[in-house]
Order: C-alpha cells, then sequence, then structure tokens
C-alpha cells in the first residue's frame, strides 16, 4: 500500500462526492480542501473528522475521531488505512425529471380520464455531508449528477401524480389547460420532495415542472374536447339544445342505412317523427317552445340530466313537481 502524504481532489464536474483512490495515508501529510467543498475520512462504516475548505497537517489535533479509532484499532501505529471523500456543496441544477408512462388523471368537471405526461427539472445540495456519505455514497467510488438522478426518479414520478390528481381536484382544474396550473402544483409539491430528500442529507434547491403533455390520438382527450363542445354548444343554445340534439339523432339515424334494416329504421323514422311533431307542436310564434308547457319543462330537464347538470334523483323531484302542477 503505497503511502500518501498529499490528499486533494481530482474528480469531475458532475461529481457531487469523490473518493480519494488511495487509503494509505500518514501522519503528517497535507489535506487540501477545495471551495465549496468538504472532506470526511470514512472508516469501519462510520464517517469521522470533517473538514472544510483550507489546507490541512494531519497530526492528532485535528483528526481526534479518527485518532482515537486507529489508536484503538492499532495501537497508534502508521500509517493508517482510511477512505477520504470529497463533497461538493455548490447547488447541482437541470437535473432532469420525466414520466417514463403516462399518469391516468380523471377531469373533476366530466369525469372523462385522459393520459399525462409530466418534465422538469430539479436541483440539490449536500447539506449534511455525513448523512450524505452514510446513505447515498455506498460502496461507490463517486456520486454524480447521473447518479442522484436515477436514485430519485421513481420517487419524484410516483409523488408527482398523487399531488397532480390531489391538485386537479381540490382546484377544480380544467385537464386541457392543466399548464395553466404549474407553478400552484410547484409550489404544493416542492415541501412534500424536500422532506424525502432530507433523509439522504440532501437540500432541495429547485424543483420546476416544464410541461404537461397530453398525446392528441389519446381517447380521453378526443371524448374531453367532445364534451367541453357539447357544453359550450348548450350554453349558446340554452332551449333549443335539445330540439337540436333530437334533430341530430334523427338525421344520423336517417344516414344510417346498415343499421338493423328498412323496417328498423321506419319505425326509428316515425317515433322521430313523433317526437319532432310534438316538439313542433310545443312551438309558438316565435319558434321558441311554450315556457309554460309541461312537456317542454320536463324535456329541458331530460337534457340538463344527460349533460350531468342535475342528478337523477333532482330530476324525478322537479318532474313531479311538473306533473303535479298539471
Amino acid at each position: 500500500m503505497a503511502l500518501i502524504d498529499r490528499i486533494k481532489f481530482n474528480g469531475g464536474p458532475d461529481d457531487i462526492a469523490w473518493k480519494y483512490p488511495d487509503e494509505g495515508i500518514t501522519w503528517g501529510g497535507q489535506l487540501i480542501v477545495n471551495e465549496s467543498q468538504e472532506a470526511v475520512f470514512f472508516k469501519g462504516g462510520e464517517c469521522h473528522d470533517l473538514f472544510t475548505a483550507g489546507t490541512y497537517t494531519l497530526k492528532s489535533n485535528n483528526i481526534p475521531l479518527l485518532e482515537k479509532f486507529v489508536n484503538m484499532a492499532f495501537g497508534g501505529d502508521t500509517p493508517f488505512a482510511a477512505e477520504v471523500w470529497f463533497v461538493s456543496k455548490q447547488i447541482f441544477q437541470s437535473i432532469g425529471w420525466g414520466t417514463k408512462t403516462p399518469i391516468q388523471v380523471e377531469d373533476p368537471k366530466f369525469g372523462i380520464i385522459t393520459n399525462l405526461r409530466a418534465f422538469g427539472v430539479y436541483g440539490v445540495r449536500v447539506a449534511d455531508t455525513r448523512t450524505f456519505v452514510r446513505q447515498v455514497i455506498g460502496t461507490q467510488g463517486k456520486t454524480t449528477t447521473e447518479s442522484i438522478q436515477n436514485m430519485f426518479l421513481s420517487t419524484i414520478v410516483s409523488d408527482i401524480e398523487e399531488m397532480i390528481s390531489q391538485v386537479v381536484h381540490e382546484q377544480n382544474v380544467d385537464i386541457i389547460r392543466i399548464n395553466t396550473q404549474r407553478s400552484k402544483i410547484e409550489d404544493a409539491f416542492k415541501p412534500i420532495l424536500q422532506k424525502k430528500f432530507e433523509r439522504f442529507g440532501i437540500a432541495l434547491e429547485q424543483f420546476e415542472i416544464e410541461s404537461f403533455n397530453i398525446p392528441q390520438d389519446d381517447p380521453g382527450y378526443k371524448a374531453l374536447q367532445q364534451a367541453k363542445a357539447d357544453k359550450a354548444q348548450m350554453d349558446i343554445l340554452g332551449d333549443k339544445y335539445a330540439q337540436k340534439r333530437m334533430l341530430d339523432i334523427g338525421e344520423a339515424s336517417a344516414k344510417n342505412e346498415g343499421a338493423g334494416g328498412g323496417m328498423m329504421q321506419a319505425g326509428m323514422g316515425m317515433g322521430m317523427g313523433n317526437m319532432m311533431g310534438q316538439m313542433m307542436g310545443q312551438m309558438n310564434t316565435s319558434g321558441q317552445p311554450a315556457a309554460d308547457d309541461p312537456a317542454a319543462k320536463i324535456q329541458k330537464l331530460k337534457g340538463m340530466l344527460d349533460q350531468g347538470l342535475i342528478s337523477q334523483d333532482e330530476f324525478n323531484a322537479k318532474k313531479a313537481k311538473i306533473l303535479e302542477s298539471m
């Protein structure tokens, strides 16, 4: 084992923690710790003396913890064996994260489930060197930003899925416009993620959601767009919406020549004709259904029920009141 009398960092710019490759250390040797770094002696699975930036001569008065351990084990003989880890204290930013598989999120207004993908970046800083060395580096020769990325990716993705669903429903967020809520989700998620990083001696300095993406061919996305279009149309047409839907259904039935044969189509045509005749009979001279006509009121309620604007119980109660007034 070679004897080392000058120990200094020789890692790369992405190395959060780097282990000096040799362990043969002599008393009186020099330890050089750069700015924004800390060095810690590691032996027997435990972290011992810690040094901040500066140049040190290794002697008993500045490595008392390790000296006691070495003396106890080796009777004070030199050289002694120990690992020296250099840990960067700077902030490492723009570590990427993203969902490998889509997150299923239910739209709170229409109850339609869509597949959502999320992407972003985060930044970390080692806050507690001893905890970080014990909990993270293990038997590795170094810990890089890629190591941290791989270590925490599953944690971020699983937690962000739960947080997105929570914010969407608490804030009644429109899924199609969820990108407008990124800052709210970031603010809610960051303290939760910070607690998990703290267990490893890491401070979370940055967390950003860069984008939410819904695949354009996703069936849920298409259904959600159609539901929003129908809702907008209903708001514009008001009482005429149910009549238009009836006319649309009748037109679609008439065009569907293969939907059950001529007799079925004829029956549908007669039924639709009767319904249309009833609607026409309920129209006043201005083209509007008579406001006090019970059938028109029930028809309007049925349209609201079909659109999910009222419950079945509310529909039944209001229908009963209308029939009682006849």
